[in-house]
């Protein structure tokens, strides 16, 4: 029941509604004042749109909604970039420290959050750089980096930790190609007591083991490499491979003998690796697909139909993967994110079925939520004509929609009843009291205690006729 019709059931008391609203206004806006005056702009907020949804251009209440807003959005970024930053999460902090102070330089401690965030940035960016190299072994430039990240923050992730091995694999690189160029000139005493330096320092480095028995082992490894080659010229893959893959367990670096076993291995398993693509490829298998394409275009770039192959299965893949992630969402009810995964199928294959037909259920489904909460909006503000048609409109599109149904029974008794009331008291008005009595009475038939329909009835009935 609404302020208005409550008043109106004091036991004959005179009621001013017009005063009660302006008092109420007044006491919001106060309110809202005090809120802006102590900084409770969230409140401040609630206490003016209330306001404005009642009286629009009430005093400057749009200027404070707009004020209180700007407050309230400031807060709420800085809080989410300084708990971004917290978290780790350097871009959503940065995007949002630099949208606070852009807007308002001087906000709390904004300014030394935004150094922050960016200084933290700089040494992500240098770290992942310094990882690189390290990846690429480029150990000169991985360890200027590393240790540039040190000066600034010694403890700063495994930045020392990296920097370190970066030392200890720049000493043992110099050794090892001091090993081979000795190696090169036929010296093998003084390239196996500098192997043995490394594998004091590293047991195991790379293939300095290798290099010290490749110093004692020269001549078998030169007819392993002198055989294995021949075996490529005529074409005979299985004995290169298998002459070659023994050359290169002695000495991975000499002379082409790796180049020479990747040759041969790849040209014995690249006409396989084509069928077994290709299987994957027709039966769907996108995953596998993209593997095998990806090994077949890595050993050879210009092998036919790879590389648009490669394209199409990745292009298969996202399609099928958009489209689990859409019925995913779709399954939990979350339909606006799953429209947007329906698109992206659509987006990748305009003419995919199954998407248009997810997209199609999705956003019903989410059309038929918009209307719901439409209803439920009017329901609640007593719009009983809108409420109504809002309902009846998701009863047509699904008649078992939630409590639809029902909400639109409640629905339709109400606007019936308010409309029998209000008839009552046109004919009251007018002297009409037989209507005035029928109409009340027909309330009283449909809901013996809306408003004040009771006592309307029994103080017709107690007029003389």
């Amino acid at each position: 029941m609404s302020p208005r019709l409550g008043r109106r059931q004091g036991r004959g008391q005179e009621s001013h509604p017009e005063v009660d609203h302006e008092l109420w206004l007044a006491q919001r806006y106060e309110k809202a004042q005090k809120c802006i005056a102590s900084g409770q702009w969230a409140d401040a907020l609630a206490c003016l749109e209330q306001i404005a949804m009642t009286r629009p251009g009430y005093a400057d209440v749009e200027e404070l909604v707009a004020q209180s807003w700007h407050h309230v959005r400031l807060s709420q970024t800085y809080d989410k970039g300084v708990a971004s930053l917290e978290m780790g999460d350097l871009e959503g902090a940065l995007q949002c420290l630099t949208w606070v102070s852009n807007h308002a330089p001087d906000y709390r401690e904004v300014q030394a959050r935004l150094r922050q965030a960016q200084h933290q940035v700089r040494l992500l960016e240098s770290y992942r750089r310094g990882l690189t190299y390290y990846a690429q072994g480029r150990w000169d430039e991985a360890q200027q980096i590393f240790e540039t990240i040190t000066s600034v923050e010694p403890n700063y992730r495994h930045a020392e930790e990296m920097l370190q091995d970066c030392q200890q694999r720049l000493t043992l690189t110099d050794l090892y190609a001091r090993g081979l160029d000795l190696i090169d000139e036929e010296n093998w005493s003084a390239a196996a007591e500098t192997l043995e330096k490394i594998q004091t320092l590293s047991p195991g480095y790379g293939e300095a083991a290798a290099r010290l028995e490749q110093a004692l082992q020269m001549h078998s490894l030169e007819t392993l490499y002198n055989q294995g080659r021949q075996a490529c010229e005529a074409g005979e893959w299985v004995r290169a491979v298998e002459l070659l893959d023994k050359a290169v367990a002695i000495d991975p670096l000499y002379r082409d003998a790796s180049q020479l076993l990747r040759q041969a291995m790849a040209e014995q398993q690249l006409v396989h690796l084509g069928e077994e693509a290709e299987e994957s490829f027709a039966a769907g298998r996108w995953h596998e697909a993209i593997k095998r394409y990806q090994a077949i275009v890595d050993t050879r770039p210009d092998y036919p139909h790879a590389q648009a192959r490669l394209i199409e299965a990745n292009r298969q893949r996202q399609i099928a993967d958009s489209l689990a992630k859409g019925m995913q969402k779709l399954r939990a009810q979350q339909w606006l994110e799953a429209i947007i995964w329906f698109e992206e199928v659509l987006a990748l294959d305009p003419s995919h079925q199954r998407a248009q037909e997810l997209l199609s259920q999705a956003t019903w489904q989410q059309d038929l939520d918009e209307l719901y909460r439409q209803a439920q909006q009017a329901i609640h503000h007593s719009n009983w004509r809108e409420a109504e048609a809002l309902l009846q409109q998701v009863h047509s599109l699904q008649e078992s929609y939630r409590d639809a149904a029902s909400l639109l029974e409640y629905v339709r008794l109400q606007s019936q009843l308010r409309s029998l009331y209000v008839q009552g008291q046109q004919a009251r008005q007018l002297g009409n009291e037989s209507e005035a009595i029928a109409a009340f009475e027909q309330i009283m038939d449909l809901d013996p205690h809306f408003q004040d329909v009771a006592s309307q009835l029994h103080d017709q009935r107690a007029k003389p006729q």
